[in-house]
């Protein structure tokens, strides 16, 4: 195995005349291009180029790059999906992307679970049985729906003590967030799938 020096480590290799190609031939598609799979330097790289043409077919999955690169992907229009990490977290990075979108696109947000890649899933929340927990049953945001704790067998899951420790606890999860972050997240989630077509529309206009 390659041994490394501590951290922080960099990818020093930026985009090569074929990486430049094949980003300008995704963008002449139409196609949509994620951009937390790049290096530091590729990533700026891609967005200069994609700034030259107005290019909005842009998205961030799951919370790999910084603040000026977000912005920069949202100002062509692009989707930001922060990491499904704890409640708080996801809520101060959704807070300073609605801070930072442009006017005119719809915004709307979507998470970034990375499960296809082994990635750390949210625990519970730090005090949340004592400070705005959630509150079993709940009623989903929009209504429809009443949830009480689900159960695997005779394990009862509560998302205030085991976190988004399966995919039935992610309703849970949406529910921590409303309960320390307001209605207004939750709107802003429910519009992600809305501000992803139109984003992929205006990416083939």
């Amino acid at each position: 195995l390659p041994v490394y020096p501590e951290a922080p480590l960099c990818n020093p290799r930026g985009l090569t005349p074929l990486g430049r190609y094949v980003v300008n031939q995704l963008a002449d598609r139409g196609m949509i291009i994620e951009t937390d799979h790049f290096s530091v330097k590729a990533r700026r790289e891609a967005l200069a180029i994609l700034e030259g043409r107005s290019y909005s077919g842009l998205i961030t999955s799951h919370s790999w790059g910084d603040a000026t690169a977000r912005r920069r992907l949202q100002n062509l229009g692009g989707v930001v999906a922060p990491y499904a990490n704890e409640s708080p977290t996801y809520a101060e990075e959704w807070a300073e992307a609605r801070a930072t979108r442009p006017v005119g696109p719809l915004f709307g947000v979507g998470y970034g679970s990375d499960t296809n890649g082994l990635g750390a899933q949210a625990g519970p929340r730090p005090g949340a049985s004592a400070d705005r927990p959630v509150i079993y049953p709940y009623r989903t945001f929009d209504g429809g729906t009443v949830m009480d704790r689900s159960r695997s067998g005779t394990k009862v899951w509560d998302v205030n003590t085991d976190g988004a420790a399966n995919y039935g606890l992610f309703p849970d999860w949406v529910e921590d967030l409303r309960r320390i972050a307001g209605p207004q997240i939750v709107t802003d989630m429910a519009n992600g799938a809305e501000a992803y077509l139109q984003m992929w529309a205006r990416a083939r206009a």
